[in-house]
């Protein structure tokens, strides 16, 4: 470990190793933390509202202890706090003012005449600011839009770069079974490892060429929340072109089969959700595809089918198909830039530029960070350096502080994880630290686009 690298901008650098990066003592690593988080505070207080406001309401002035800003972990529904009406009435304006109180990005240059999408709202955000806004899936009838920037994606598939290629291997073919384009979460992701792992388009194989449309995106989570959704013929068709490339089919088939033709073999990386790389090792298999590619490749499937149900044999139909004796499992969230890899003793390993909390669900303040503690994850992400990284998540978890036995020293969380709104009706009612007017308070500045 050196530490002429900063941290926690440069985590490899910083580390050494990527093992070394799992090593560090946990007392080490909670000061090394601390320090960190104290800067992060200190370099945005005063330059981003929603944090001042929540800061300010709750009477925090500096950072001592990685406890002291469990009243700032922002709730995740932050992110789609804007007035609901403004997608539906194209007022993109306004929805860049919402975003710049949650972001140091100036946005004052970015004009919105001419967008009457939010495809090419995203677009404009894309080219004339260093923000990457990640989506999310809009399931709820609404959409999350994350802060996240072009320099936070690439490092992390840098770092990633260590689990994933082999020293000295030429560019290296990415299995990506969705959409060539996006910018959701993961399709962000998917960029990534087409800029840092294959380097070039053609060795990027992709089950559909084109864009992954928000608007479609959204107009299905209307119609999945039951809202009322009018599209014109345009929209509609790509509605029901997205909606095919959510099931398993005649596209996926023939996916299979074209990389069995032009990659069978080979040594490939491929990530996506569990269900989509389970559909096209499905495909493969009854086509009598088994084993296409080097043993060596690797596999990580992630979370994120909301409201599927997880076949028994998944797992063992994709190492089948793919032809690997293991998955890499991660935990990933769209709020935080670090994939979690799933370790021997079935336990994510937080990644050390990431802060874990765990919540007690009814009092929303932090548990002990010592043995084990069960309920709500939260997390601040110290790479985030133009927005505020701690946010409260909707996940229920099962978390260990003390050494694992697999040798790693980072804080774990069992893989059996679980949503709160499960068994609310689809509704989350998320307690946090903070006095409830603070947050409340923090809420409604969001919603005030108007000033």
């Amino acid at each position: 470990m050196t530490s002429e690298a900063p941290f926690p901008a440069d985590p490899t650098g910083f580390f050494g190793t990527r093992q070394a990066m799992h090593e560090l003592p946990s007392e080490d690593l909670a000061r090394l933390q601390t320090d960190a988080l104290r800067e992060r505070y200190a370099a945005l207080r005063g330059r981003l509202p929603v944090l001042d406001t929540l800061a300010d309401d709750a009477g925090i002035h500096e950072v001592r202890t990685l406890d002291d800003i469990a009243p700032l972990l922002l709730p995740h529904t932050v992110y789609k706090s804007y007035p609901a009406s403004l997608l539906a009435s194209n007022r993109y304006d306004r929805l860049t003012a919402w975003l710049q109180r949650l972001t140091t990005v100036d946005l004052s240059g970015v004009g919105t005449a001419g967008c009457d999408s939010i495809d090419s709202w995203l677009e404009r955000i894309d080219t004339e600011t260093e923000l990457r806004l990640a989506h999310s899936s809009g399931t709820s009838g609404t959409m999350s839009f994350l802060p996240h920037t072009h320099r936070q994606f690439d490092e992390l598939f840098r770092i990633v770069g260590h689990d994933a290629l082999v020293a000295g291997e030429p560019p290296v073919d990415v299995v990506w079974p969705s959409y060539r384009y996006g910018r959701s979460g993961i399709a962000r992701c998917g960029r990534a490892m087409a800029e840092r792992f294959a380097q070039h388009e053609d060795r990027f194989h992709c089950l559909h060429p084109g864009l992954m449309s928000a608007d479609v995106m959204f107009l299905a989570g209307r119609l999945h929340a039951a809202d009322t959704a009018p599209a014109g013929p345009g929209l509609s068709a790509r509605l029901t072109e997205f909606q095919e490339a959510q099931r398993p089919g005649a596209a996926m088939a023939a996916f299979a089969r074209e990389l069995a033709d032009t990659l069978r073999g080979r040594r490939v990386i491929a990530m996506n959700t569990w269900n989509l790389l389970y559909s096209v090792a499905r495909a493969g298999l009854d086509q009598g595809l088994e084993a296409v590619f080097d043993p060596g490749s690797v596999v990580m499937p992630g979370g994120g089918a909301k409201n599927q149900a997880v076949p028994d044999d998944w797992e063992r139909t994709v190492r089948a198909f793919f032809g690997v004796p293991a998955l890499h499992h991660i935990y990933a969230l769209s709020e935080v830039m670090a994939l979690n890899r799933l370790c021997s003793q079935g336990r994510f390993h937080i990644e050390p530029w990431v802060v874990l909390y765990v919540l007690d669900p009814e009092t929303g303040r932090p548990l002990p960070r010592s043995g084990v503690q069960t309920g709500r994850a939260a997390f601040f992400d110290l790479m985030a350096e133009v927005h505020w990284g701690g946010f409260a998540s909707g996940d229920r978890v099962t978390a260990g502080f003390s050494a694992c036995p697999c040798g790693r020293s980072t804080p774990h969380i069992d893989r059996r994880i679980e949503r709160y709104d499960a068994g609310q009706g689809g509704e989350d009612k998320i307690t946090c630290a903070a006095a409830p007017d603070a947050h409340a308070d923090a809420l409604r500045y969001l919603e005030d686009t108007r000033a």
